[in-house]
């Protein structure tokens, strides 16, 4: 009988083993399946997130410019009515061939015009505004941010005057002209344009002046202005080159730059000017409401608000930029945003 009883508790003892194994793989399994499906779970909702954020950012803007009619030879020269510029109410005006006034006021200014009334200057008639950014310096040719820059931007940006900036250049090599684009793009990220960025070449009348020291022949001066401007156009901003006409006859290489519009600079009641231009920069000692010192005015033939903001939109969304024969119809620009859909 002692026998028989160490057998029974033998096999009770084995019994138990078993059922606590048996009990330990059905937690086990059990622990998996809600682990599995708690980490599905929450894969599912990420990757719907992902979906919901990539469908709200991909978008596509399309910009179409038309094609701008110019007088064409082997450079583009001025093609506008001299006639047609007048003095309305004291300011330049340019007028269509029906006698419709078709050009834009605008002002150009940096630190040289302190203390501004945005709030007065806005309610002047003014429409658009150009800022000096920065500009490099003439001696050791360190970049320098204008010291008002900032201010005026963001005041330009508040009273909804239309924004464009201007760099004085004084590269001498294609390298340093890049560097300065992307100080200018650094320089304006953080507010709304929609006139262009432009490039001031001009001259300066110190004889140590880094520009005067090392000789630039027409070609490089020209290269540089491209690579200042396409790097500029890369980002999504409209490059224009700003210079006197002396200075782009004897300067520059203009069939090299053709592609480009121009900032005129001449101080005129009649605009003979030369070459094709599309802002004329009219006087130096203009007076508008709101800047106390006199100013340098100007008058744009285009209207570069109605595409210059969908530009940078359609770089940013890796959408398409038609300039010409690609543009439909005879508006200056369609602007598309198609909004994906998930599948």
């Amino acid at each position: 009988m002692a026998n028989n009883a160490g057998g029974r508790r033998g096999a009770s003892k084995g019994i138990f083993f078993l059922v606590l194994v048996t009990v330990f793989l059905i937690g086990f399994v059990v622990g998996m399946v809600v682990i599995h499906f708690a980490s599905q779970n929450d894969e599912d909702e990420s990757t719907k997130a992902l979906k919901m954020t990539v469908a709200s950012e991909n978008h596509v803007t399309n910009v179409y410019i038309p094609k701008r009619e110019r007088v064409l030879g082997q450079i583009a020269k001025n093609g506008y009515i001299t006639e047609n510029f007048e003095l309305e109410d004291g300011y330049m005006i340019y007028k269509d061939e029906n006698g419709e006034k078709i050009s834009h006021l605008g002002i150009d200014l940096s630190y040289h015009n302190p203390m501004v009334d945005w709030d007065k200057l806005a309610a002047s008639g003014v429409e658009f505004v150009m800022l000096r950014c920065g500009y490099r310096g003439y001696t050791e040719g360190g970049l320098i941010k204008d010291e008002v820059f900032d201010e005026y931007a963001a005041e330009a940006n508040r009273v909804g005057i239309k924004l464009g900036v201007y760099f004085f250049t004084q590269s001498i090599t294609v390298e340093e002209a890049e560097a300065e684009a992307d100080f200018v793009l650094d320089l304006i990220k953080d507010y709304d344009l929609s006139y262009p960025v432009a490039l001031d070449t001009e001259l300066i009348e110190d004889s140590e002046a880094r520009t005067n020291t090392t000789e630039i022949s027409k070609e490089l001066r020209s290269q540089m202005a491209i690579a200042f401007c396409e790097r500029i156009k890369e980002e999504g901003y409209y490059p224009v080159i700003y210079a006197s006409e002396n200075w782009m006859r004897r300067n520059m290489d203009l069939e090299m730059l053709n592609q480009y519009d121009f900032w005129a600079a001449q101080y005129q009641p009649q605009n003979d000017f030369l070459y094709d231009f599309t802002i004329w920069q009219y006087t130096d000692s203009g007076s508008v409401p709101g800047v106390a010192q006199k100013a340098d005015l100007d008058i744009s033939l285009v209207d570069y608000s109605e595409f210059v903001p969908a530009l940078r939109e359609a770089v940013l969304s890796k959408g398409e930029i038609i300039e010409g024969e690609g543009a439909p119809g005879d508006a200056v620009i369609i602007e598309e945003t198609i909004e994906s859909k998930e599948e």
